[in-house]
């Protein structure tokens, strides 16, 4: 591997942004990366298991504790179902609402009171998926950006794992690639067709989330491949004080999860009538 090849992924690892490391290889090894480039770098890779193929179960956004109530019963029955062997939380796990540079709802719970209901959430999901890999959405990252605003460094700030006590078989990072498929929130892939043009610009296949109403999958193929664009929907209460704001969307939040069997073949299950509030 090339040497900054090597600088990259370990500056990753220790947590500089790729802001930072690009300026550092742009000074130590005059070489000028773009973000996209070293995402493409430092992103995790999980090769092909050769005893039995790989089923994954991608967990949508669940907000905690904002998720739905039977989100997690309806997890379990669907990795069960569809004997799943390993677990992607596609981001937003949590969803930070008191702390946010949004204004909070005014019967809103305290920072305090959110974050110990949400730690309990995670406690939950960790006992029902011992291993999994957690990806960094856009609100997993309010506190680090809330404390940029106050010129905070991230040094000063609990890393994901022990702020909400994550067990050391679940890996925290940005994106990760399985078997040929990438996995990444999808702040930059929006509407209907994010995580099919996500697919294409990344030239393989794609699951994202974020976009909590656009719940699906979609192929592109030409005469030598055939990738995938899926977006897993979302886990979470309409109910929820934290969703007020869409109320009046145009569409509503798709509730499922996705199964990827492999770079050419995914599906998104939706959360059936059976699993809703009464």
């Amino acid at each position: 591997m090339d040497e900054w090849k090597e600088y990259a992924i370990a500056a990753k690892e220790a947590g500089k942004t790729y802001f930072t490391i690009g300026l550092e290889l742009d000074e130590l090894f005059g070489i000028k990366k773009s973000v996209d480039q070293l995402r493409t770098v430092c992103c995790p890779r999980i090769a092909a298991k050769t005893d039995k193929p790989r089923v994954v179960l991608v967990i949508a956004d669940t907000h905690f504790p904002f998720q739905h109530t039977n989100y997690l019963q309806f997890l379990k029955d669907t990795a069960k179902e569809y004997g799943a062997t390993d677990v992607v939380h596609i981001g937003d796990m949590c969803d930070n609402h008191a702390i946010s540079r949004w204004q909070s709802e005014t019967d809103a719970d305290s920072a305090t009171a959110e974050f110990d209901k949400a730690l309990a959430c995670v406690k939950q999901y960790t006992e029902a998926f011992p291993k999994a890999t957690l990806l960094l959405g856009n609100h997993c990252k309010i506190p680090e950006r809330q404390a940029a605003t106050l010129g905070i460094p991230s040094g000063f700030l609990k890393s994901t794992h022990e702020l909400w006590q994550l067990p050391d078989s679940w890996v925290v990072t940005e994106q990760v690639i399985i078997d040929d498929v990438l996995y990444d929130h999808g702040i930059n892939a929006l509407g209907v067709n994010g995580a099919l043009n996500k697919a294409t610009t990344s030239m393989m296949s794609c699951v994202i989330g974020h976009s909590h109403s656009c719940g699906g999958v979609q192929y592109r193929s030409n005469d030598k491949h055939l990738i995938f664009g899926l977006n897993v929907g979302c886990g979470i209460s309409i109910r929820s004080y934290a969703f007020r704001y869409g109320k009046y969307n145009k569409f509503r939040e798709t509730l499922g999860c996705g199964i990827v069997y492999n770079s050419a073949h995914a599906d998104f299950i939706p959360m059936g009538a059976k699993y809703f509030d009464s």
